[in-house]
């Protein structure tokens, strides 16, 4: 690593939710005071969305994403859970 190089670390949650609101503001609105998975269950029941439609991706022994599809074929909502 160089002299002038910063190490940065893993980024938290309010930086995706920032990143995502300039994609999707209504959604980022909507997900942003997420803590944890029920959160995102519950909220995909309310919007009617289908468990059908998730995914889990393991990153590690602590760490997994849990994938929603939102449009089919093509963009997804990624949520890190620990």
């Amino acid at each position: 690593m160089s002299a002038n190089a910063v190490e940065l670390g893993p980024r938290e949650y309010p930086a995706y939710v920032d990143g995502l609101r300039a994609a999707m503001p209504d959604v980022a609105a909507e997900v942003s005071a997420f803590t944890g998975v029920g959160q995102v269950l519950e909220w995909m029941q309310q919007r009617g969305l289908d468990l059908k439609t998730i995914d889990f991706v393991p990153q590690d022994e602590f760490e997994y994403d849990f994938l929603l599809e939102w449009e089919r074929g093509g963009r997804w909502l990624a949520f890190g859970v620990t």
